[in-house]
């Protein structure tokens, strides 16, 4: 005897791409907000926003982490550090995602997946800048 759910009870497919889109801001959340919350810290303990760097005159003997915060310096570390290598690898996937015949029968999920998309590119392509690099330097100090 076999028994089947009935289709009511069935669970919904998902969108095309509805995943990987919130993939994408997912990602992109993390690391804008890793971002704030460092230079945050640096602006708490000089007094003004500024870019931090290894060694500098305002948190360079400081203690910038103690204590518990210990911890979000981890997760910092690991967002800032991984979260472009995610964003990489989801908008290949995504790229490949909007080829198909399925994700492109439906304009406007295909349209936020390619948004989402360059959302992620864009991540990649911050991570890459200077300014990205002195802060994770500056972390990792």
């Amino acid at each position: 005897m076999t028994t089947t759910a009935p289709l009511a009870m069935a669970s919904p497919r998902r969108a095309p791409g509805s995943v990987l889109t919130r993939l994408h801001l997912v990602v992109a959340g993390a690391y804008a907000a890793c971002l704030a919350i460092a230079l945050g810290r640096a602006a708490s303990l000089s007094g003004f926003l500024y870019l931090p760097h290894q060694g500098d005159e305002y948190t360079g003997s400081a203690d910038i982490w103690p204590g518990a915060a210990y911890l979000v310096w981890w997760v910092l570390i690991l967002t800032i550090g991984l979260a472009p290598v995610f964003a990489f690898v989801a908008a290949i996937v995504s790229v490949v995602r909007l080829a198909t015949p399925r994700m492109r029968a439906e304009p406007a999920r295909w349209r936020t997946l390619l948004a989402t998309t360059v959302l992620s590119v864009l991540v990649f392509a911050a991570a890459l800048t200077p300014p990205v690099a002195t802060i994770l330097v500056w972390l990792l100090d």
